[in-house]
């Protein structure tokens, strides 16, 4: 947004990546990994005698034993995963010509993970394009099946002024989030419009229901849809006017305040429902958010995509005029201390980070 640069993207589709991997091979990872026998037995031991059945409507098969796959649903599942699919990344690189660890020569990250979705960044889209068939071989070697039909590249750019807005990488999708915050932040209002209609009969209930309950309901329902992954949007105040907006009108339908028949304020609309507007916290998880990635180990992408932007990008050439607001920018704007221009100067914001009062402090100063 403020430099004259861009990247392409490619992001790969596993199917049924969790239901594939070989425990085998879990283990094996787990010991390269430095795990002791004492850890490795503790997982052989819940890998082992999985049972699953199949449902179709309301009718249940017969318990049938696995050897294949993670059980889902525990909080090891996700941790064995990671480890898994890590492991068979390196086989990725090692057959290409990816550097290991993924990092260009300006520290930038060149790959993004979560889960089973995996991202593969490069400023060309042929490398991509070659690397393709070189990760669905080395990802099947490992059970883990590539959709190459379902692979997405995306190119991230900034037009010119006549097209500036209308660029396709704004519609595309990371984690269930549009690229384009302003896109994402209309769409959240949309699908927490659904989902507070689908609880009309409750909120027209004002004798039988106390507002706590529906309140309660509602942050959990609806709120929580609203604000889906908002720690990282970067939209103007028009557009987190619409959320406000948005998130009014449902507040006024659960209260029965509603014009004409009342006449309440917006401030007192909050004092009733004991709430701020989600603009408000919109940019206190983004402050929270940009404590954790402080905290985070030097080496780990968010800190590497952190001093790329602030520090190594400066090789780029800058653009005219006014910048388009970026993440980074608005971050920037939230200090009170000066922007991480500087090595020193982000050093200091980690020391700071690292007390967790004390970065909550600095925001509210």
């Amino acid at each position: 947004m403020s430099k004259h640069w861009d990247f392409h993207k490619m992001g790969i589709d596993m199917s049924r990546a969790f239901d594939t991997i070989k425990r085998p091979k879990i283990l094996e990872v787990l010991n390269q990994a430095g795990c002791n026998e004492d850890e490795l037995r503790l997982v052989r031991l819940l890998l082992s005698g999985t049972k699953l059945k199949v449902r179709v409507r309301s009718t249940h098969s017969a318990d049938f034993e696995t050897s294949i796959g993670s059980p889902q649903g525990d909080s090891l599942s996700p941790v064995l995963f990671t480890c898994y699919l890590a492991a068979a990344l390196e086989t990725v690189r090692r057959s290409s010509t990816r550097p290991n660890p993924p990092l260009s020569e300006l520290d930038m990250p060149l790959e993004m993970e979560y889960a089973d979705d995996v991202d593969f960044l490069d400023e060309e889209k042929d490398p991509l394009e070659r690397l393709l068939p070189i990760a669905a071989r080395n990802l099947k070697d490992s059970n883990l099946f590539v959709n190459e039909g379902k692979t997405e590249f995306t190119h991230v750019y900034l037009a010119d002024k006549p097209l500036r807005g209308e660029e396709e990488w704004r519609k595309s999708k990371i984690l269930g989030s549009l690229l384009c915050s302003s896109a994402d932040v209309e769409a959240r209002c949309i699908m927490g419009n659904i989902a507070f209609r689908s609880f009309c009969k409750i909120w027209i209930r004002r004798s039988r229901i106390p507002l706590a309950k529906k309140l309660q309901l509602y942050n959990a329902c609806c709120v929580s849809i609203m604000l889906y992954n908002c720690n990282s949007w970067v939209a103007p105040k028009a557009v987190l006017e619409k959320l406000d907006s948005c998130h009014r009108k449902h507040l006024r339908v659960i209260t029965g305040l509603q014009w004409p028949k009342s006449m309440v304020t917006n401030d007192t609309l909050y004092k009733i429902c004991n709430t701020t507007p989600l603009s408000e916290k919109v940019e206190h998880l983004r402050w929270s958010m940009f404590g954790h990635i402080l905290r985070m180990p030097q080496d780990t992408p968010a800190q590497k995509a952190l001093e790329f932007s602030t520090l190594r990008s400066n090789r780029y050439k800058a653009r005219k005029g006014r910048h388009c607001v970026n993440l980074l920018s608005m971050l920037k704007g939230d200090l009170k201390r000066g922007p991480p221009t500087t090595g020193k100067k982000l050093r200091e914001l980690r020391e700071l980070a690292r007390c967790k009062d004390t970065w909550k402090k600095m925001k509210k100063d």
